[in-house]
């Protein structure tokens, strides 16, 4: 808009200064008293000279100005001194004087269009490194936008992935997928997770110094030695579960210099997070585990063992497999309660349940099935050989020392057996309730025949 401006007052300064000379050379020549004269008039040279030095000076510039005054000077007092009239000499004083006015107007212009030119040039260079250096910042702030897009777009992925970890509650879910946020938090080097310290003298460096470790050259690095490893960078935080070491997450990598201190940080982040998920599936298997064992004894309660019968009968029916099923149950065991209490009473149940829990097979699923009752499944078992096991438990039972904390300097001793009850899975399919059914009427028998014994069900 101010350039426009400057145009139009030097084209209006130019055409005043156009028309000034044209007009006055007029007048000039009307004013001359040789007008009428036959002859070409004196006074009409000089205007018509004026104007050709003017058209001149306007096309050449401010070049030839001085030249060109000079030029006028010198003719306009050359003719003034040759006339022989003192009114041609008046006249050619006054277009003398007239034309140097003319080039004032001239040059005062033409500086005042030099100094826009100059200024609006200056300007234009000043926008222009202006323009330069938005155009640079608006290329840093787009490249500075993508990378905070894709970094949004990279903690959107993390989050998603970290409420994932929170989500898996199962420790072996929960192991790979913290290996593979690490690969994405990190963004560079292969991941494991090194569960205890065994095998591992990276493992076992992190527990005793309970600290992180960054190896930017393993084969210089004095603290260890590893034959043929497969990396020289290494980077690994300490895991824990209940505020006790339980493993490393570490990565590795074939180059030196690998892993930073920035890299580290983010590792110790994402170490806290991996703690809290492992903590997490370890509350969650130990709350599955409260669910379906009993608090006192820590055996299997009597629904899951229910679940798991049918469960076995099904696979037996189907494989044409042996399955027994045995109920064994605490003689008198009212007795140690109503005369050492019944703190000494769970210590029975207590010391009864290891004793199953260790003398029976790997294969057998023992549990709580009452209040002073186990029940046991015997896969791939027949009568016979559940009849063996149930008859050298109940005599290991029988020979078995159990004492009694009491209020006394030396714990009571007492002598516990058992009585049990034995049924076997036929061909004739029967339900859950009725097998369970048969072992109880089995156990019923052996107590009515006096009890410390083992009793097979004719059914």
């Amino acid at each position: 808009m101010q350039q426009q401006e400057t145009q139009k007052k030097i084209l209006k300064g130019i055409a005043q200064s156009i028309l000034v000379p044209v007009i006055s050379a007029v007048l000039f020549f009307v004013w001359s008293y040789n007008l009428l004269k036959p002859q070409p008039p004196k006074t009409l040279l000089f205007p018509l000279a004026s104007l050709i030095v003017t058209g001149l000076y306007f096309f050449s510039g401010p070049v030839y100005s001085g030249v060109m005054l000079a030029f006028i000077t010198v003719a306009g007092f050359l003719c003034i001194f040759l006339t022989d009239s003192n009114l041609d000499r008046i006249v050619f004083l006054a277009e003398t004087f007239w034309l140097w006015g003319l080039f004032l107007v001239f040059e005062y212009y033409q500086n005042t269009y030099d100094g826009l030119e100059n200024r609006n040039r200056e300007e234009k260079e000043v926008y222009e490194h202006r323009m330069v250096l938005l155009d640079s910042r608006i290329e840093d702030a787009k490249k500075r936008a993508a990378d905070l897009s894709q970094r949004i777009t990279n903690y959107q992925s993390l989050g998603n992935m970290v409420h994932l970890l929170g989500l898996t509650l199962e420790e072996e879910k929960t192991i790979p997928l913290i290996c593979d946020l690490a690969a994405r938090f990190i963004g560079k080097g292969t991941w494991k997770i090194k569960k205890g310290v065994q095998a591992d003298i990276f493992a076992q460096y992190i527990k005793n110094q309970q600290v992180p470790l960054i190896i930017n050259d393993l084969s210089s690095d004095n603290r260890f030695f590893v034959e043929h490893a497969k990396f020289l960078s290494l980077i690994a935080v300490p895991l824990e579960v209940n505020q006790r070491f339980w493993g490393i997450l570490k990565g590795g990598a074939a180059r030196k210099n690998f892993f930073d201190d920035s890299d580290l940080r983010l590792l110790s982040v994402l170490g806290g997070i991996s703690s809290l998920a492992l903590n997490n599936a370890k509350l969650y298997q130990r709350t599955q585990e409260l669910a379906v064992t009993d608090g006192l004894t820590g055996l299997y309660v009597q629904s899951y063992f229910k679940e798991r019968l049918s469960e076995e009968m099904l696979r037996s029916y189907v494989h044409k497999l042996p399955l027994s099923v045995a109920i064994l149950d605490i003689d008198f065991f009212k007795q140690v309660n109503d005369t050492y209490g019944h703190a000494a009473g769970d210590v029975v149940l207590t010391q009864i349940a290891d004793f199953l829990r260790h003398r029976l097979r790997e294969t057998d699923f023992v549990s709580r099935y009452g209040g002073e009752e186990f029940g046991v499944v015997m896969p791939q078992t027949d009568c016979a050989e559940a009849f063996r096991v149930i008859e050298e438990i109940r005599k290991n039972i029988e020979t078995e020392k159990f004492f009694l904390p009491i209020e006394s300097f030396h714990p009571v001793q007492v002598k516990v057996t058992v009585s049990s009850g034995l049924a076997n899975l036929g061909e004739n399919r029967v339900s859950g309730e009725e097998f369970l059914k048969n072992a109880d009427e089995a156990l019923y028998a052996a107590k009515n025949s006096g009890r410390n014994r083992t009793e097979i069900s004719k059914k």
